[in-house]
């Protein structure tokens, strides 16, 4: 994965991933990254808003008032 200022940072797949075992859903840990960093302000919606990542294009429907979360790094952007 290169971001935007052609840092080049390996994805590792974290567990397993079976769509037909019911997964819906799968992990990563990003090198580099510390997971336990607090660093990002939270930022909650004032409306119900579908957010995505531009890294992945994972797409999530958030409800009024839940906080916007980290996706591969950065903020999700909210989908205009």
């Amino acid at each position: 994965m290169i971001d935007c200022v052609k840092d080049s940072r390996k994805m590792v797949p974290v567990g397993e991933y079976v769509p037909d075992k019911g997964h819906k859903s799968v992990s990563f840990y990003i090198e580099g990254l510390n997971p336990g960093d607090s660093s990002f302000a939270e930022v909650r919606l004032e409306r119900d808003e579908s957010v995505y990542c531009k890294t992945c294009n994972k797409l999530l429907n958030l409800k009024t008032g839940e906080i916007i979360p980290i996706c591969c790094g950065k903020m999700m952007e909210v989908v205009d």
